[in-house]
């Protein structure tokens, strides 16, 4: 029989059980098609519950979305880890390219809402693709990359503005569902921003 601390070491706090619920709502059928009722349903709760917690949908999203978020940009620090900035480049690039496949939430909103994705790197205050720009700076500059902090914001920029569209739109001359030829894809033309 567990002691009473190790019961405590594997509770889940509520709000870790309403996020489960959400994420796996919005995977299996989407945003838009998922209600605040659904996902107090999956959880196990009732709606004043979840709403005392999260007052709209929308909370929900931006909550699960920046933990994906901070978990992506996590593992492009790791595969950047002691690269030059060029071999940083490709391989992050390549690596964030198979994550949006293998994030279920992100493939999701992609495969059917891409919209949404849209959405956010179309506010009028340029919040995400800046934020975004700033952690592919850091970690360029972490891998070691010399350009003065202007030109490093414009070459991580336009990085994260490529990805976004290759993200958004992957049907072109570069195969996504091919790593070699996202990788020489990257290799031909987005090392070249990086001196």
């Amino acid at each position: 029989m567990p002691t009473p601390a190790e019961r405590t070491a594997t509770r889940v706090s509520p709000e870790t059980v309403m996020l489960d619920a959400a994420r796996r709502e919005f995977e299996q059928y989407g945003i838009r098609r998922t209600n605040m009722d659904d996902i107090a349903r999956r959880a196990g709760i009732s709606r004043s519950t979840l709403y005392r917690r999260f007052p709209n949908k929308d909370a929900l999203v931006e909550m699960l979305v920046m933990h994906d978020t901070a978990a992506f940009f996590a593992e492009l620090d790791r595969v950047a880890a002691n690269r030059d900035p060029r071999s940083a480049v490709v391989e992050c690039f390549t690596r964030g390219v198979r994550l949006t496949q293998e994030m279920p939430l992100v493939a999701r909103i992609l495969d059917s809402e891409p919209e949404l994705i849209l959405g956010l790197t179309n506010r009028t205050d340029g919040a995400p693709i800046t934020q975004a720009a700033t952690q592919v700076a850091r970690t360029l500059r972490r891998s070691g990359a010399t350009m003065s902090d202007e030109d490093l914001g414009a070459v991580s920029e336009i990085l994260v503005r490529i990805a976004v569209s290759v993200m958004l739109n992957p049907q072109g001359q570069l195969d996504i569902s091919d790593l070699e030829a996202v990788r020489t894809y990257a290799e031909r033309y987005l090392v070249r921003l990086i001196w």
